[in-house]
């Protein structure tokens, strides 16, 4: 991963609560809800959580939910109903402990992301989801390519996700690309009307995948 000071030194994030932050998150949490039908009142485990944009999506759903960063000033800004300061390579949880294991924006940030997606499904009762960067969303392509730090999400596309949930030991149940808000870069005044936005497009600025481990793939996959 990024080396911690990047994290601790960035003051580009915006909080959960802002515009931006919520039509980014908020859709997309309600898209997980739907797919594994969460009741409402389970616990989820935020992997990289940063300043807890889909935390709070999650806590609004009524979810209660665990928020995980390596950054001690990101996690002070976090919402969630518990902090944790730890490592999504050794995530300091027992088997099993949440219903559900989230990411958003922290695969393609690491040096090994099918092991964080296999941590992920250990302590996510082997449930993950994960929103990643689409690289066929042509503003995306063009800010990954400028920005050092983001070069490696020019790999990821649905296809590139779904090989590294299978690498993990994990089935697709549902992978799309969708969305049109950047959760820290879209301004406030627009961010509410592009979020309303969020039926599946290829050139879609994130991909959604939701995944299980195969001994629970009597979901299906699509």
């Amino acid at each position: 991963m990024k080396d911690e000071r990047h994290w601790e030194e960035h003051r580009g994030y915006k909080a959960a609560d802002a515009p931006a932050a919520v039509a980014f998150a908020a859709p997309k949490a309600a898209r997980i809800a739907a797919l594994l039908d969460l009741r409402g009142d389970e616990t989820i485990l935020d992997v990289g959580a940063g300043t807890g944009h889909l935390t709070q999506a999650f806590r609004r759903r009524g979810h209660r939910v665990v928020a995980l960063d390596a950054a001690r000033a990101l996690l002070r800004r976090n919402p969630a109903d518990r902090r944790v300061r730890g490592d999504a390579l050794r995530l300091p949880f027992a088997d099993g402990a949440f219903a559900l294991a989230v990411e958003s924006n922290l695969l393609h940030h690491v040096d090994d992301p099918q092991a964080v997606l296999r941590e992920m499904a250990r302590v996510g009762s082997g449930r993950v989801a994960a929103i990643e960067p689409n690289r066929n969303h042509p503003p995306m392509f063009l800010f990954s390519l400028l920005v050092r730090e983001e070069w490696p999400a020019l790999r990821f596309t649905r296809t590139h996700l779904r090989r590294l949930a299978a690498r993990a030991g994990l089935t697709a149940r549902h992978v799309e690309a969708t969305g049109w808000v950047y959760q820290n870069k879209t301004p406030g005044r627009i961010a509410g009307r592009l979020g309303k936005y969020n039926k599946a497009c290829s050139l879609a600025a994130y991909i959604l995948g939701v995944f299980d481990t195969e001994h629970d793939a009597e979901h299906g996959t699509r």
